[in-house]
């Protein structure tokens, strides 16, 4: 088992290699730093704003484009990239010695190295029945295009071990409590493994898997991914009624509680919760209900929207961008998709309003070449507002939920597609699935069913 446990800790560790953390903030109509940080008129019509921090050395470039690049570089290059003419010299400054080849290749090596690896043993995957081994690759059930990458089979094979010592050795609870999570571990693997296949960007597959072993990233029991964003808030009618729902419906959740068990009522100590059935003058409706038609309450006017393109975002709905504004170019960072972050990601210059989302790991774009501590996506499901300090992981109770609606949500617009036989759900920009009809129709239904058993 120590082979296992040496893949379990490649895959599932924290960070590798942190970078440091963006701490400009660009004040609109002006260029700004932190107090500890320097700016400088930019004589060229090339960028807009060049913004960079002495202290953490990072910088940030706004193009007169729009693009955004973000990088960590020393004042020299600062210096050289402020009298630049073209974007391609600015991101050739901003790459010195091929520091993003070098990176990926190591990833790209670790890769190689785990399936040398797992070779002779991963042959105790034919006898589950999710997954089909051909030589040295192994496919998972309804999927001969695609192959599950080593680092994700090498998950598997931990957990398939695992749960079989366990069923050898159950006499006592604790096995029994153990065998529980682990099956669970394994069908959460299992979900997202399906929804990543789905993902018609090979690029954005390996840059995922990268993106999630650097930044410690919490998979759901559905398969899509826990992160973070912020966005900006705008005061209406209804805004303050929003934030408490948004808020105290997580808090409660997280207390592990049923929010229908509790009523939003306004008096002279303003809005608070109190328990089903008190009778009070100024009652505003159940705090389940409430959070179920925050969609509705945030219609009346725009009370959150993205720093970027100042685009609407509605708390415990679906956000999402057009194809045809989808830009697959990694060095652009801040263009071309919608953002999230690590849970740990200083995006306090982004907005003043942290937030909770979910990702379909299939619509995940590119993590950018600067920055591997966000990524570009096409859709997410805002969650609500984050109540935790940056760099402590959410807790499960917060997103179970919307988890399960989120994912029901994904199979409808996968199986209505199929309907109007259209790709469009698996298709990105110009991008295709490598996915036949039929594959896509098997993990449709087996993500509907999430019918799981590990013999």
């Amino acid at each position: 088992m120590k082979l296992i446990e040496k893949f379990k800790n490649w895959f599932t560790s924290s960070k590798i290699e942190e970078l440091e953390k963006k701490i400009a903030e660009i004040q609109k109509g002006q260029q700004t730093v932190s107090k500890v940080g320097v700016a400088h008129p930019i004589v060229t019509s090339l960028i807009k704003k060049c913004i960079y921090n002495v202290s953490t050395k990072n910088i940030d470039i706004v193009f007169t484009d729009g693009d955004v690049i973000s990088a960590v570089v020393e004042s020299n290059i600062y210096e050289q990239i402020r009298n630049t003419s073209s974007k391609e010299d600015v991101l050739q400054l901003l790459t010195p010695n091929n520091v993003k080849g070098s990176d990926y290749d190591i990833d790209k090596n670790d890769e190689k190295f785990i399936k040398e690896q797992i070779t002779p043993i991963v042959d105790i995957l034919s006898d589950v029945q999710d997954f089909k081994v051909v030589n040295t690759d192994v496919f998972l059930k309804g999927v001969n295009s695609i192959s599950i990458p080593s680092s994700i089979v090498a998950e598997f094979i931990r957990l398939v071990s695992e749960i079989q010592d366990l069923q050898d050795n159950s006499s006592e609870l604790i096995a029994y409590e153990q065998l529980d999570k682990l099956k669970e571990e394994y069908d959460s693997l299992l979900m997202f493994t399906y929804k990543l296949l789905l993902n018609p960007l090979k690029d954005s597959r390996e840059q995922l898997l990268n993106f999630i072993k650097k930044n410690d990233i919490k998979i759901t029991s559905y398969g899509n991914l826990v992160l973070y964003r912020a966005c900006w808030e705008s005061k209406t009618e209804d805004t303050e009624l929003v934030r408490f729902v948004a808020k105290e419906y997580l808090k409660i959740k997280a207390w592990k509680k049923s929010p229908k068990n509790y009523e939003v009522v306004e008096d002279e100590k303003g809005l608070r919760c109190v328990s089903f059935g008190e009778v009070h003058e100024s009652y505003k409706g159940n705090l389940a209900e409430l959070y179920s038609k925050l969609p509705e309450m945030q219609s009346k006017g725009k009370q959150y929207y993205s720093d970027h393109g100042k685009k609407k975002i509605v708390i415990g709905d679906i956000y999402k961008i057009d194809d045809k504004d989808v830009n697959l170019d990694a060095n652009v960072c801040a263009a071309g998709g919608l953002h999230c972050a690590s849970y740990d990601y200083d995006y306090s210059g982004f907005g003043d309003t942290n937030l909770i989302v979910l990702v379909n790991p299939s619509k995940t774009i590119t993590v950018p070449t600067y920055d591997f501590s966000k990524m570009r996506v096409s859709e997410m499901m805002i969650v609500g507002i984050n109540p935790n300090e940056r760099g402590v992981h959410i807790d499960d109770a917060f997103y179970s939920n919307l988890d399960e609606n989120y994912h029901d949500y994904s199979i409808d617009e996968l199986q209505e597609a199929f309907k109007n036989k259209s790709f469009e759900p698996i298709s990105v920009s110009t991008e295709v699935t490598e996915l036949s009809l039929t594959e896509v129709v098997n993990i449709t239904d087996i993500l509907k069913n999430r019918i799981v058993e590990v013999v």
